[in-house]
């Protein structure tokens, strides 16, 4: 799946629901921290066009206002958000997921987000700063993802702070209490780049911060406990082969 139809496939999983508030909570009062709650800090307003080219900056616009479906400004009172969601594993049995026709597998540290507002206020998306560490597999084309490089990951919601003053936020429809990647955190990861904007779709990830991995993805939890994981749990030395195995069918 090429171009806008990725996003617009797992926004489609999505319930498409009228919100009458003006902004949505991302997480509800518990003891443990929820695993999409940084998505609650607020970037400031117009903040996000700061080190970005005009250019680059509509290109993303457009895609993911695109895939946002929303034919009005979110801000808009009562307008429709993207909200819930499901992974669909029909036709794609594996467990490193072929959804990215561009995909890239790599590990990498979650160092910085922001969150942005679409000029036309149909989207609101969140750019994930990740500091590339060993890549698998680089289907991208871009040459981009390297060692000790910095790339952008791109996530559907986030919070952002208003010309009014006011803090506004969408909730990722595919982010929970207890599964979603996290900042200051090490993944294994499943990407999948977009040229038109020069960023990176969010796929499965594992949580391998304390040296071992650990689903932290619906897709990928699904398969560790269907006990059909050749991943979760593995140390990192163990990961490289695996992911040969997996990839290449390497033995």
């Amino acid at each position: 799946m090429k171009g806008y139809g990725a996003a617009l496939k797992l926004l489609l999983l999505a319930l498409v629901a009228t919100l009458p508030a003006p902004s949505q909570s991302i997480s509800a009062d518990s003891p443990k921290p929820a695993a999409d709650g940084w998505m609650l800090t607020p970037t400031p307003y117009l903040a996000w066009n700061k080190d970005i080219s005009a250019s680059m900056r509509a290109e993303r616009n457009r895609f993911w206002d695109e895939a946002s479906m929303s034919p009005v400004p979110l801000t808009q009172p009562g307008s429709a958000r993207v909200t819930g969601g499901s992974y669909d594993l029909e036709g794609d049995p594996g467990e490193i997921s072929n959804f990215f026709s561009h995909r890239v597998v790599l590990t990498a540290t979650f160092s910085g987000h922001q969150s942005v507002l679409s000029l036309s206020e149909r989207s609101l998306y969140t750019e994930v700063t990740l500091r590339v560490d060993e890549v698998f597999e680089d289907r991208s084309g871009s040459g981009h993802p390297a060692a000790n490089r910095d790339i952008t990951l791109i996530v559907y919601g986030g919070t952002v702070v208003l010309r009014d003053g006011q803090v506004f936020s969408v909730k990722n429809p595919m982010a929970s209490r207890e599964l979603f990647i996290q900042p200051d955190h090490k993944y294994l990861l499943v990407l999948g780049y977009q040229n038109n904007g020069n960023f990176y779709e969010y796929d499965d990830s594992w949580d391998i911060t304390d040296g071992r991995a650990r689903a932290s993805s619906p897709r990928a939890m699904y398969f560790a406990r269907e006990g059909h994981s050749a991943i979760d749990g593995l140390s990192g030395k163990q990961l490289g082969p695996a992911l040969d195995k997996l990839l290449y069918g390497h033995q």
